[in-house]
């Protein structure tokens, strides 16, 4: 019901008729509405973190799994009526401590994912491991400033694009499938 209507829209009564239970039981599970959207973003972050974990320790050539992460995050963006870049961006403590745990966690495996891409000869050989973890910051953090973009996702689609298109490219476009 997320996914189809966004956490706004839905609301809990829709939920429980979904689940086959009374709007009383997930008062008593999750507390609020708020609880459960917390909890199903939380979900949703390790489901995507395990996700793209297996994409990258894939064997699909090195492109491929890039592009597979890149546009695939572009895709979950419109998911959720475009609420889920906001929910993530929010100030929620619980959410922000996942995202921070996450992000550490996913350090040491992007850092190795582009060391590959350096070696098969993808990724510039003359960024440092400091300027490629700086530069994937910068975008995290740039993201979750400009959450609003996420906010219509249909209307802002074309923009989300050329952004990922710029994120997995550059300013130069994209290059040829062999090194």
């Amino acid at each position: 019901l997320f996914k189809t209507v966004g956490f706004r829209r839905a609301t809990v009564h829709d939920i429980a008729e979904r689940a086959g239970v009374s709007p009383a039981t997930i008062y008593n599970h999750f507390g609020s509405k708020e609880g459960l959207v917390r909890d199903v973003v939380k979900r949703l972050m390790l489901d995507t973190t395990e996700k793209y974990w297996a994409i990258m320790d894939g064997d699909r050539p090195f492109l491929e799994r890039l592009e597979l992460i890149v546009f695939d995050k572009e895709e979950l963006s419109r998911q959720y009526d475009g609420e889920l870049v906001q929910a993530v961006a929010s100030s929620d403590p619980e959410i922000q401590q996942l995202a921070e745990y996450l992000y550490g966690q996913a350090t040491e495996r992007m850092v190795t994912f582009f060391e590959e891409g350096r070696t098969l000869g993808y990724v510039n050989p003359e960024l440092s491991r400091e300027a490629v973890l700086t530069y994937l910051d910068i975008l995290r953090k740039g993201i979750l400033a400009h959450a609003d973009l996420f906010a219509e996702p249909e209307k802002n689609a074309q923009l989300v694009r050329e952004l990922s298109s710029l994120y997995l490219y550059g300013l130069l476009g994209k290059r040829d499938a062999s090194p």
